[in-house]
C-alpha cells in the first residue's frame, strides 16, 4: 500500500492530486504525560494511525483522501503538572489550527476531518472549525474525537476507558508496542462530581499521569478498536452513515 504524504510531494504533484480527494484528514494531538507506561506522543500516534487506516479503507472503495502532517502540540493544562507535557494555550491552538484549516479551504478542499486525539483540544478545535465555517460556507469540518465519538463501540472491546487507560494502552500496544512498558501499566479511576480548576490539579485527577486501570490492555483489543473506529470514519467520509 502506497500512502501519499503531502510533505513528500512537490507543488505540481500536490496540485494534480488535490481535486481527486474526497476529504482531507488533519490529525491533532498533544505531547503530554500518559502514565508511566506510555509515550508522551500517544495522542498523536493514535489518530495518525487511524487516519492511515481510513485512507486505506477509502481507497479500497475507489476513492481518495489525503492525510496531512499532524499537529503535535495541544492544550494540556491539567497534565502540565508532569514533566514532558507541552501545554499550548487554547487561544493559540485555536488560531493556529484555524489558520491551517483556512489554508486547506483556500486550496479547494470542501470536506476537512479534524481527527483529534486529546480531550483538552475539543473546545479550541470546535472554535477553530466555527471560525473557518464562517469564512467558507461551502466547507464542512468534521471534528472527530476518536475515543469519545465511538465510546460505545470501544466499550464493547474494553472494560473501561480513561486517560492512558485500557483503550489507549491497547491501541498503543497495537501500533507502537516498543514504546509501551506494561510493567508500569497500573492505575485507578478517579471520579469527581464537578470540575475543579487550579494549578497542578493533574496530580489529583491524574495520579501518576493517568486515570484508569490499563493492566488489562492487549494488542488484540487495540487492533479491534483501530478497525472499528477507522471503518466508522471511512463510512462517515463517504456518506455511508450519518
Amino acid at each position: 500500500m502506497i500512502i501519499v504524504r503531502i510533505e513528500e510531494l512537490s507543488w505540481p504533484e500536490f496540485d494534480r492530486i488535490k481535486d481527486k480527494v474526497v476529504a482531507v484528514i488533519l490529525p491533532v494531538g498533544s505531547v503530554e504525560a500518559h502514565g508511566r507506561h506510555l509515550p508522551l506522543g500517544t495522542d498523536v500516534f493514535a489518530p495518525l494511525k487511524i487516519a492511515e487506516l481510513v485512507e486505506q479503507k477509502v481507497r479500497e472503495r475507489g476513492k481518495e483522501v489525503l492525510v496531512m502532517p499532524p499537529i503535535w502540540y495541544g492544550h494540556s493544562f491539567a497534565l502540565n503538572a508532569y514533566p514532558g507535557t507541552i501545554n499550548v494555550r487554547p487561544e493559540s491552538l485555536r488560531m493556529y489550527v484555524g489558520d491551517v484549516l483556512a489554508e486547506l479551504a483556500a486550496e479547494g478542499f470542501k470536506k476537512i476531518v479534524l481527527l483529534n486525539g486529546h480531550g483538552g483540544n475539543v473546545y479550541p478545535l470546535t472554535e477553530a472549525a466555527e471560525d473557518v465555517a464562517e469564512l467558507y460556507p461551502d466547507v464542512e469540518v468534521y471534528l472527530i474525537n476518536w475515543w469519545l465519538d465511538f465510546r460505545e463501540d470501544i466499550l464493547s472491546v474494553c472494560s473501561g476507558q480513561g486517560h492512558a487507560g485500557e483503550d489507549e494502552t491497547s491501541v498503543m500496544l497495537a501500533i507502537r508496542p516498543e514504546l509501551v512498558n506494561m510493567r508500569e501499566a497500573r492505575g485507578r479511576r478517579v471520579k469527581r462530581k464537578i470540575r475543579v480548576i487550579k494549578k497542578d490539579i493533574g496530580k489529583e485527577v491524574f495520579p501518576d499521569g493517568l486515570n484508569d486501570d490499563p493492566s488489562s490492555a492487549t494488542a488484540e483489543k487495540g487492533e479491534r478498536i483501530l478497525q472499528i473506529v477507522s471503518e466508522s470514519i471511512a463510512r462517515i467520509i463517504l456518506g455511508e452513515e450519518g
